[in-house]
């Protein structure tokens, strides 16, 4: 797809493996959810081409491997970028307790970006092992610029994540 754009902000998928990130991208790009998904290995690239107040900008969405074998590769895919979604599954609570392991990863590889900790699959209320509350805290304690709960099977607030890192970067001019 060809456009003019000002802005192409490089924005990572981070977790652990089997959070939702690949769902998340798919639903922010394509729409859809898909119930199965094949495990990402090593970085599955997408792009999504916005209007955020009048300019035009690219997402250049990067969706990092959340499995541990893949830690090796992962530095050389962080380079460059301007922020990411800390992904995290509210069902599982240690892979929230692994988001501050990501952050500190990716911030090793780019110190100046901003990220938004998203707590995924909020639409499985009855499994929840974190709450809202922790999540506002963690946010807060790794300098994030906001806490989201999404659910990529709804598409609930999966748009505003991806507006919120948008309109960030553009105040920042990128």
């Amino acid at each position: 797809m060809s456009q003019s754009y000002s802005y192409t902000f490089k924005i990572l998928l981070l977790g652990d493996g089997a959070v939702g990130k690949t769902a998340l991208v798919q639903r922010f790009v394509h729409g859809k959810f898909q119930k199965a998904y094949l495990m990402t290995i090593g970085m599955e690239p997408y792009s999504r081409y916005e209007t955020i107040n009048d300019v035009k900008v690219c997402y250049s969405l990067w969706d990092i491997a959340g499995q541990e074998r893949f830690k090796a590769m992962r530095g050389m895919f962080f380079r460059g970028a301007r922020g990411g979604l800390i992904t995290f599954d509210l069902t599982r609570r240690q892979t929230f307790d692994n988001v501050e392991n990501w952050i500190k990863e990716a911030r090793n590889e780019s110190p100046n970006s901003i990220y938004i900790l998203v707590g995924n699959k909020n639409d499985l209320s009855d499994l929840r092992e974190v709450e809202y509350e922790e999540g506002v805290e963690k946010a807060k304690a790794l300098n994030c610029i906001d806490y989201i709960e999404t659910s990529a099977l709804t598409g609930e607030n999966v748009e505003n994540a991806f507006y919120k890192i948008g309109v960030t970067l553009l105040e920042k001019k990128g």
